[in-house]
């Protein structure tokens, strides 16, 4: 698969996070203010998600927390029509073998779109963190970060992918991820960044190794 063939699937990856999710949270307003929030500890799979007509606001924030090894995966959606549509997801993994994954996704119509995802493994952990955001004839801003850490032989992978598509308005998209591997740890670390009609993108990558091995590849795409 592509690159850009790959940040098209991020949608429908959210998607599916909704379907499996242990905890949803959602809510909708006809005008007024959306707020909706989801949170847990141990190994959790959670759904935010948030939804505004006629000019309304709406905001989803997940967050998710993995300890001991755990899993934390989760994602968060926010819809808005004629307004403004925020989406923030957060999840972190602490211990051996940990897996962190934060999925958000934001969408504006005649309004601005913003979508934060952040995802940290702790560990010799698995950190994947992904991003969209879409603002039809307005504005879409999307963000990014992964990081994670490699122990004493282990292997800290961090990968992050953030897509805006600006239709007949501006996209922006950052994305950017850390891996760091100690003591003949390994680091992988992957970042990629794309925008759609008009927009702006960047992507940072970096790995760092003490005693051990570092890759780090960054891409940005502007069709």
């Amino acid at each position: 698969m592509s690159r850009l063939a790959s940040f098209a699937a991020l949608i429908l990856t959210i998607t599916a996070t909704i379907a499996s999710a242990q905890v949803t949270s959602s809510s909708f307003s006809t005008g007024g203010v959306a707020r909706s929030s989801a949170s847990g500890r141990g190994n959790v799979r959670l759904n935010a998600s948030a939804a505004a007509t006629n000019g309304g606001y709406a905001r989803a924030t997940m967050n998710g927390s993995g300890l001991y090894g755990g899993r934390a995966t989760g994602s968060s959606t926010a819809l808005s029509n004629g307004g403004m549509a925020i989406s923030n997801g957060s999840s972190h993994a602490r211990g051996w073998n940990a897996r962190s994954n934060a999925d958000s996704f934001a969408v504006a119509d005649r309004g601005i779109a913003i979508s934060n995802a952040g995802a940290r493994a702790r560990g010799n952990g698995f950190a994947n963190s992904q991003s969209g955001a879409i603002g039809i004839n307005g504005v879409a801003i999307s963000g990014s970060q992964a990081n994670a850490n490699g122990y004493f032989g282990g292997r800290g992978v961090a990968n992050s992918s953030s897509l805006a598509i600006g239709q007949n308005g501006i996209g922006v998209s950052q994305s950017m991820s850390t891996a760091n591997g100690y003591f003949g740890g390994t680091a992988i670390s992957n970042a990629g960044a794309a925008t759609l009609n008009n927009g702006y993108s960047g992507a940072t990558s970096t790995a760092g190794a003490f005693g051990g091995y570092g890759y780090s590849e960054a891409y940005h795409i502007v069709p």
